[in-house]
């Protein structure tokens, strides 16, 4: 097990869980405090014979050990995965990890220890984001990406929600309804479209492989095949491991079908006519000046760096615990 003790969750109850944890002799517990210690671990575990590997930590704890299993794990030996729900928003462990709320979650973890950590749990495959081309010259992992208006909540979840102390998808239901309700009114604090010019490959739809510039009031790309609250929001056609939605500012009927995408069951105005477009793609790219958020944390993009490539990696399997 990796834990990043300094993630939303795990500060309330970490030390009693690293109590309960040091009972059992087949879990070998690391501890990290930093990347640079991270990437040292993955690269001393990868000549190990470890079969599964448990992150404990919120998305961007997860995001960083999947990044390092790309860079410095052999693909071939990848372990299986369990994901527990460590962090603050936990959208990941909502589709992939151990099923539940944390303490949940943590039943279930519990009970698989007990029985000796069978590996014949249900499993799930999904690929991580692989996304070059920022500002800050670095190469970044993760499993959900989007600018627009997502960055209007991103940045209202951190003032008034999380500062609050909320979290899980508690603050995230709270924000996609204020964010709703800023959008729906043209609310200028949340409708503030980005121009991006999007160029696809690796997609089976029809669409060109480089497109116009367009303001788009949303646009989120996810490898998870479900976001929080049970969101669908990918309904494009294909075979490639990222899901992508876009939608153009001045979106007709926007309330009532922003509604139907949310349900997973975009409704007969959900039309590349009217602005809403979905696709399944391997591989993407954005050219635009602003900033997008990447499970969570906010980077910086800008078109002097050239296009943003999104790539997806893998496929990782991960655990499913009931």
């Amino acid at each position: 097990m990796i834990s990043n003790p300094a993630s939303g969750h795990n500060r309330k109850a970490f030390d009693r869980l690293q109590q309960r944890l040091a009972r059992y002799p087949l879990l070998e517990q690391h501890v990290t405090g930093s990347p640079a210690e991270a990437r040292a671990l993955i690269r001393r575990l990868a000549g190990t014979d470890t079969q599964v590997l448990a992150i404990n930590g919120g998305d961007g704890t997860l995001a960083c050990m999947l990044g390092l299993l790309v860079q410095h794990w052999p693909a071939e030996r990848w372990p299986a995965l369990i994901v527990l729900p460590g962090g603050t928003a936990n959208m990941s462990a909502g589709d992939i990890g151990a099923a539940g709320s944390p303490r949940r979650a943590w039943r279930r973890f519990f009970r698989w220890l007990d029985r000796g950590c069978p590996l014949d749990a249900p499993a799930a495959e999904r690929h991580i984001m692989q996304v070059e081309g920022l500002a800050d010259g670095n190469i970044h992992y993760g499993m959900f990406l989007g600018t627009g208006a997502i960055m209007q909540a991103t940045q209202y979840a951190h003032s008034r929600v999380h500062a609050r102390g909320l979290g899980g998808e508690i603050s995230l239901g709270l924000t996609l309804a204020r964010t709703l309700w800023g959008l729906a009114r043209r609310d200028p604090r949340f409708y503030q479209p980005t121009r991006v010019r999007l160029s696809l490959a690796g997609s089976d739809t029809a669409a060109p492989a480089a497109r116009e510039e367009t303001p788009m009031l949303i646009l989120a790309a996810s490898t998870l095949e479900r976001l929080f609250l049970g969101i669908r929001p990918f309904w494009g056609q294909g075979d490639g491991a990222l899901g992508l939605t876009t939608i153009r500012a001045g979106a007709a009927h926007f309330p009532r079908t922003f509604a139907s995408i949310l349900r997973g069951r975009p409704n007969r105005h959900a039309s590349p006519g009217n602005g809403y477009e979905s696709f399944r793609t391997a591989h993407f790219e954005l050219d635009f000046d602003g900033q997008l958020n990447l499970d969570g944390e906010l980077l910086a993009a800008g078109r002097s760096c050239g296009p943003v490539t999104v790539t997806a990696r893998g496929p990782f399997r991960f655990l499913r615990l009931t």
